[in-house]
C-alpha cells in the first residue's frame, strides 16, 4: 500500500498480531504465483456472529492489477463455502473512495451502519 492508504487500513504486522490474540480472525497472503502481492483477513466476530473481511491490501507495486476484486471474490467463495453464511460484512473509511468502487462493483451493498466511529458498512449478500 502507498503511504498515502496508510490510514486506510492496518498494516500487515499488526494484522498478523491481531490474529494471533484474536483466533476468530484468519489470514492470508495473496499470492501470484511465487510473489506475495498483498494481504487478506476474515473473522468470525464474536460480538455480532457475522462474517467480516477486516483487512485487504496489496502492495503499492502490485496495484491495479485486478489482485484486489480476484482476493476478494476468492474470500467471499472460501466463507461461502466454509460456513454458508447469509452475508459478509466488510467496512471502509468512507475518504477511501477506490475501496468502495471496488466493493459495490463486487455487488456489497451500503447498510447506513458507521462503525469505529467512522467506517462505513457494506454487506454482501449471497
Amino acid at each position: 500500500m502507498t503511504e498515502a492508504q496508510e490510514d486506510f487500513v492496518a498494516s500487515t504486522m499488526y494484522s498478523l498480531a491481531e490474529a494471533k490474540i484474536f483466533t476468530e480472525n484468519q489470514p492470508f497472503a495473496i499470492y501470484d504465483e511465487e510473489q506475495m502481492v498483498g494481504f487478506i483477513m476474515y473473522s468470525l466476530d464474536p460480538d455480532d456472529n457475522q462474517y467480516w473481511v477486516t483487512r485487504l491490501l496489496i502492495d503499492e507495486k502490485f496495484q491495479q492489477k485486478g489482485y484486489c476484486s480476484l482476493a476478494m471474490k476468492n474470500i467471499l467463495k472460501l466463507i461461502k463455502n466454509e460456513f454458508n453464511p447469509k452475508c459478509v460484512y466488510t467496512s471502509f473509511e468512507p475518504e477511501n473512495k477506490v475501496a468502495e468502487k471496488l466493493y459495490l462493483k463486487l455487488g456489497f451493498l451500503h447498510t447506513g451502519r458507521i462503525i469505529d466511529d467512522d467506517e462505513l458498512v457494506l454487506e454482501y449478500i449471497y
